[in-house]
């Protein structure tokens, strides 16, 4: 599949980020319980392209990022919830981060509402250990009975290969929008940061970085991962002080685990902050003290993404207002 730019979208301003909607990377099964069986449906990215590059044929390094909403809301567009506290979405993400010279991607995945085909590339062992405060609380926001653990498990799963799809999407079309193959980063907020880590430690999809905003591994599927397979990609793991029972429990556990299988694993903590937080908010980084998270997620990247002797990294380290 070969995704080309649209020329209206190729010709805007070389000091605007160029936005390309709706690139279908692949097509999932959805409605699997339907008399008929499942059918399949797009699965799409917004493509966020940064400025013109100074000198033509620069390779980028690429940012994947998956949206928040408990596998049950939100959307590539937006996954900004204002009135439980207000978050940065990943489109701004992508947003600020292709100002910054990098190409970026929202993308699209199955949420568990659509009742998905799970695939055959397991990352979950238990889906009785799925945790579930924040799942039951949203499904009460969406006036749903309770889910059991097999449905949530489903729609895991295919979150999962729906973000290993788009990695493998992406990397094809390296050539194509100046991406550096060697130089992809995964991540997203929430359930989308759980879907990036699943794909990485779980899919073993070769990526350069995992980015986790509030996200969740079960320690034990990962452990499972790790002893099948101990490489893996540096992690930025951040929570916050008030985040969600297990999010802000098993965090540290989980950076613990990673380092000492020999993995790179920097941690942040959102200072007074829940689940919900700003890529302004104040933060503490275990590596660069007081800072906030959107100049941490910065740091990060320019740390896995860009060796100091590189001339090719091609990415801009001032801070975007």
């Amino acid at each position: 599949m070969n995704a080309q730019i649209p020329a209206r979208e190729a010709a805007a301003l070389p000091h605007e980020v160029r936005i390309v909607r709706d690139v279908v990377y692949g097509r999932g099964l959805v409605q699997r319980g339907r008399p008929g069986g499942p059918v399949a449906r797009d699965l799409a990215l917004d493509l966020y392209l940064p400025p013109a590059a100074a000198q033509p044929g620069t390779l980028r390094p690429a940012l994947i990022l998956a949206f928040g909403g408990a596998f049950h809301r939100g959307s590539r567009q937006d996954d900004a919830f204002e009135s439980e506290g207000g978050n940065t979405s990943v489109a701004e993400y992508c947003h600020r981060f292709a100002r910054r010279g990098y190409v970026a991607c929202a993308i699209d995945y199955r949420l568990v509402i659509e009742d998905p085909e799970p695939g055959t590339t397991p990352v979950v062992a238990s889906p009785e250990r799925i945790p579930t405060s924040r799942v039951d609380q949203v499904r009460r926001i969406l006036a749903l009975p309770p889910a059991t653990p097999r449905m949530l498990w489903r729609g895991i799963e295919a979150a999962s290969d729906d973000m290993a799809a788009a990695t493998r999407f992406v990397r094809q079309q390296a050539a194509q929008w100046g991406v550096d193959p060697a130089r992809i980063a995964i991540g997203g907020f929430s359930a989308g940061a759980r879907t990036a880590l699943n794909a990485a430690f779980g899919e073993k999809v070769p990526v350069a970085a995992v980015l986790s905003l509030s996200g969740y591994i079960d320690e034990h599927d990962l452990a499972r991962h790790l002893a099948r397979d101990a490489a893996g990609p540096p992690v930025l793991m951040v929570s916050a002080e008030n985040d969600l029972d297990y999010v802000a429990d098993a965090s540290p556990r989980l950076a613990a685990r990673l380092r000492a299988a020999g993995l790179r694993c920097e941690q942040v903590r959102v200072l007074q902050a829940g689940h919900f937080y700003r890529a302004e908010a104040a933060a503490v980084h275990d590596l660069d003290g007081i800072t906030t998270v959107e100049r941490a997620i910065e740091a990060f990247l320019q740390r896995t993404l860009c060796a100091p002797s590189t001339a090719q990294c091609a990415i801009s380290t001032t801070s975007m207002p």
